[in-house]
């Protein structure tokens, strides 16, 4: 799984979210525990080909998080990313939930392991701090 934290240029997000994608029970890619959020390489991120991708920019809340989903289509290597074809790209609530340590930082490891997993703790905050997306139009569908 990767977390991105910024979309143009991308950059991955790092710093603690690591370790919550780890307590989610997944696997975090191109992002090491306590180092900085740096930007990749398309050719970085092809390699990797995430299953599974949450976009959560940072400072951004849903609604303008979701805005970035334009940003990303736009870039050549974006359709091919096996996270796409198969949607499983979620995009949440960076301000809140993914960009800052805080009181939050349990229920960010729980929106996690929703996106992963399916599981849920107490009621879904899905489609208020994070959401699923479809890709657009017949080219996002294209190889």
């Amino acid at each position: 799984m990767i977390t991105v934290e910024w979309t143009d240029p991308v950059f991955v997000m790092a710093n603690w979210a690591p370790e919550l994608v780890e307590t989610a029970n997944g696997e975090p890619l191109l992002a090491r525990k306590g180092e900085f959020s740096v930007g990749i390489p398309a050719a970085s991120l092809l390699e990797a080909d995430p299953e599974y991708l949450i976009v959560a920019p940072c400072g951004f809340n849903l609604d303008r998080a979701l805005r970035e989903q334009a940003v990303l289509e736009c870039y050549r290597f974006w359709r091919k990313l096996r996270a796409v074809r198969e949607g499983k790209v979620a995009f949440a609530d960076g301000n809140l939930f993914f960009n800052r340590s805080g009181m939050t930082v349990s229920r960010t490891a729980e929106i996690i392991a929703e996106v992963l997993h399916g599981v849920r703790f107490g009621s879904s905050d899905g489609e208020r701090h994070w959401r699923w997306i479809e890709p657009r139009g017949s080219q996002a569908a294209a190889s």
